[in-house]
C-alpha cells in the first residue's frame, strides 16, 4: 500500500542525505560506486577490479550503512546525480561572462620601489630605566657590615672569602679522589 506517496517522492526526499555522504566516502567505495551506477552486478564489478565479490559488498553495504540502508537501486540513482553534479560543477567558465562589465585595466605605476614622500627618522625618545629595586619602598637587606664607608673593603673581603672557601673545598675533593685512585 503507497499510502498516497509515490516512490520518486521518498528517493528525493532521501536525496540531499546521500549527497552528503557520498563526499566522505573512501577511493575504494568510489570505485565501486561507480559501477553500481552502473548497474553492474557484484559479480561483474569483483571481476572488473580484481577483488572478491565479498568485498565489492562489503564496501556497498558500508555505504548503505552510512546512507540510512537505501536499496542498491536508489543508491546508483543518488550517485549517478552525484556523478552528474560534480561535471556541471567541472563545466568550464565562458570567455565573456554577460553580467561583469569590461573594465579598464589600471595605468601601470612606472615607480614601485621608491617612495612618494622620503623617509625621516622619528624623534628621539629618551627611555630610563630603573631596577625594580630602586622604585621600591622597602628596607635595607644588606648587612651593614657590607654597607657604609668601608662597604668597598668589606665586600672584597667577603668575595676573597668565599673564593678561598672554594678553593679548599676542591683541593679536599681533589685529595679524596686521589685517595681513592690510590686504594685501586
Amino acid at each position: 500500500m503507497n499510502m498516497g506517496l509515490q516512490i520518486p517522492d521518498v528517493i528525493d526526499g532521501r536525496r540531499p542525505a546521500l549527497m552528503h555522504i557520498f563526499p566522505r566516502l573512501t577511493p575504494k567505495q568510489h570505485e565501486v560506486l561507480r559501477f553500481v551506477a552502473e548497474n553492474r552486478t557484484s559479480k561483474e564489478i569483483a571481476w572488473e577490479l580484481g577483488i572478491s565479490e565479498s568485498a565489492v559488498n562489503q564496501r556497498i553495504e558500508g555505504v548503505r550503512v552510512r546512507a540510512g540502508s537505501p536499496p542498491r537501486a536508489e543508491l546508483a540513482r543518488a550517485y549517478r546525480a552525484y556523478l552528474q553534479e560534480l561535471e556541471q560543477a567541472c563545466n568550464p567558465v565562458p570567455d565573456k561572462i554577460p553580467q561583469v562589465p569590461e573594465a579598464l585595466p589600471e595605468p601601470p605605476i612606472e615607480r614601485r620601489d621608491e617612495r612618494v614622500e622620503p623617509l625621516a627618522l622619528a624623534d628621539p625618545v629618551n627611555y630610563f630605566v630603573t631596577a625594580p629595586w630602586q622604585r621600591a619602598e622597602f628596607g635595607i637587606i644588606v648587612p651593614e657590615v657590607l654597607d657604609g664607608a668601608n662597604a668597598g673593603l668589606s665586600r672584597a673581603a667577603a668575595m676573597i672569602v668565599i673564593a678561598g672557601g672554594m678553593l679548599l673545598v676542591a683541593m679536599v675533593g681533589l685529595g679524596v679522589v686521589r685517595t681513592l685512585s690510590e686504594l685501586i
